[in-house]
């Protein structure tokens, strides 16, 4: 899959990955050095092997690593309670205790979850920014649109996906009624905005990271 667009949760312009970046920093993040400002890091995360599901958010930078974890478990990634680590460029394994000051702009790690059907992260500081405090360490800035994917079978909108098809076929893709007269019509899991679609029993996050046009309008009125 190529390119994806992603939306602000911040005003709700639609972008795409780079843009969205420069969005961000320009429109949003400008620094301020007021007293209830918090020293930020800006990250991008992507999947990396899934290129068109992405994050941007940021998070103060006396937080530790787990804090991170917490949040892509909740949005991306938690199904059955699997361990997770961090890893460096080198893939030598960093403690979720560490604190992200110790980290710099330019710096990636990357998160694994479930050490069997393997999700991989890739995360990369993109810019020191400061906020005003916020209740949640990790603040959800932009997001990729969710994809739209056709039935294999009939070419209808999908919104399931074959465990066994993803393997062998490039579109493992079929929607609710041609589900039932799939040779496989046992392994099939929900579509979802995640790079953890179609591995292990995900079913998805919950709805409260999904875009709400109707929060933008009401924080400008």
């Amino acid at each position: 899959m190529g390119k994806s667009n992603g939306r602000c949760y911040l005003c709700g312009v639609e972008l795409g990955k780079t843009a969205m970046k420069n969005h961000l920093l320009k429109a949003h993040l400008a620094k301020d050095d007021g007293d209830d400002q918090q020293r930020c890091y800006l990250l991008k995360i992507e999947g990396a092997y899934a290129k068109q599901y992405w994050l941007y958010v940021d998070i103060p930078a006396d937080k530790p690593l787990s804090a991170l974890d917490t949040f892509l478990r909740e949005i991306w990634l938690e199904c059955c309670g699997h361990l997770s680590a961090f890893r460096a460029a080198e893939l030598n394994e960093i403690g979720k205790n560490r604190k992200w000051r110790d980290f710099t702009v330019g710096d990636q790690v990357i998160h694994e979850y479930d050490f069997g059907t393997t999700t991989e992260c890739l995360i990369k500081i993109v810019n020191e920014t400061k906020r005003v405090k916020q209740k949640k360490a990790v603040r959800l800035l932009a997001r990729n649109v969710p994809p739209q994917f056709t039935c294999a079978a009939c070419g209808e909108p999908a919104d399931h996906i074959c465990c066994e098809c993803i393997y062998d076929t490039d579109n493992p893709f079929f929607c609710k009624a041609c589900t039932k007269r799939h040779d496989h019509d046992d392994m099939f899991l929900p579509i979802t905005n995640s790079p953890r679609m179609g591995e292990c029993g995900y079913n998805g996050e919950l709805d409260v990271f999904e875009f709400d046009p109707d929060s933008i309008k009401s924080s400008k009125e």
